[in-house]
């Protein structure tokens, strides 16, 4: 709390300036926060006071949508300040208060450890609240594990759902772009533009979840045979339109590959490889940012976290730096591994199972 009353006191100034020249300056009294099953339903005025100040900018569901940390729902309110949000100090605190009381997201309860430091993080209320809307509109041809059916194709490998955040992406789709299901003549535009963004939040959590289903580790996940492909095919792609012998050698880095690692493993590297990603430890390459600040001073170092408020470093002499994202802040990220990134938008499932049955010939 700290660097936030600090960045509260500098942005704020005016707002607390104007109010001192109406009413005599209180010194707001420190009291502990009262859990939030001891106040009635609808009698928390922080509730009101977190309403009036988010609903500047948008939807209040849209706010609470999605259960956060307290540290996350400070940053969450120090960026809504950086971006215009006005209020008093006091009231930014009852709003981070409330949050964090009512909202809050224990970190046993996140889901999916594997992928990005920033990737979208699920709450299990959401999605579990999101189940009756997504039966009823989507089950019929997406199936109820969004796993895909005869009449409508897999969520967990759309690339919508893939670049979704928090329903940005998802929202955008389902109510313009979705098309209308059904026989000719039905009525024209998409079945889903009437729904509410807290809707489309709940469903983008319910999504996110099915595809945190098909990670190791997730109950649900069950390793099957993945030897299924054509080598031949594979050696063919790996060479070809996949790029890989642009970095990779079948007789270099690559070399006995198929004896050392099981075809599932060899799956999972070759898709989601975890070598120059991570914090930038324990890799030849590790991922490194530039980062250039509202100033315009230019900073750079391998990266050890980066969310969508912050950006976390070490620069060439060890130290720790953090930089708070704003509009005007400009990171570029130099991944090694971005060609593996790059190369999930295109392959196929065909070319998935051929390229693992080529690897496993590696002995």
């Amino acid at each position: 709390m700290f660097r936030l009353a600090a960045i509260l006191t500098v942005v704020l100034a005016a707002s607390v300036a104007a109010q001192s020249r109406q009413a005599p300056r209180q010194t707001p009294q420190a009291q502990p926060p009262r859990p939030a099953a001891a106040r009635p339903a609808g009698a928390d005025s922080r509730e009101a006071t977190a309403r009036r100040l988010c609903s500047q900018c948008h939807p209040f569901e849209f706010v609470i949508g999605v259960s956060r940390t307290r540290e996350q729902w400070e940053t969450v309110v120090e960026n809504m300040v950086s971006r215009g949000a006005r209020g008093t100090r006091t009231e930014l605190a009852a709003v981070i208060d409330y949050l964090s009381d009512t909202h809050v997201l224990k970190p046993s309860t996140v889901r999916g450890g594997s992928g990005p430091d920033d990737k979208p993080i699920v709450d299990p209320k959401a999605a579990e609240a999101a189940k009756p809307l997504y039966a009823e509109k989507c089950t019929a041809c997406h199936g109820p594990d969004a796993r895909g059916t005869a009449q409508g194709p897999n969520l967990v490998r759309s690339l919508v759902v893939l670049h979704d955040r928090y329903g940005d992406h998802l929202g955008q789709y389902l109510r313009a772009t979705h098309p209308r299901a059904g026989k000719a003549g039905a009525p024209s535009g998409s079945p889903f533009e009437g729904l509410s963004n807290r809707e489309i939040l709940l469903l983008s959590n319910f999504l996110r979840d099915r595809i945190n289903d098909t990670l190791r580790g997730a109950p649900m996940f069950k390793p099957g045979n993945v030897l299924v492909g054509d080598a031949k095919a594979g050696e063919a792609y790996f060479h070809g339109d996949g790029g890989c012998a642009q970095c990779h050698s079948p007789t270099g880095d690559l070399a006995g590959i198929g004896k050392r690692m099981e075809p599932v493993n060899l799956q999972q590297r070759f898709l989601f490889p975890q070598g120059g990603g991570g914090r930038g430890r324990g890799a030849a390459k590790p991922v490194t940012v530039t980062v250039t600040t509202e100033s315009g001073e230019t900073l750079s170092g391998a990266l050890e976290r980066m969310d969508d408020f912050n950006v976390s470093f070490r620069d060439a002499s060890g130290n720790y730096r953090t930089v708070r994202r704003t509009p005007a802040t400009k990171v570029v990220k130099n991944d090694p591994l971005a060609a593996h990134a790059a190369m999930l938008p295109r392959i196929t499932d065909k070319n998935i199972h051929d390229v693992v049955a080529y690897l496993e010939t590696l002995k």
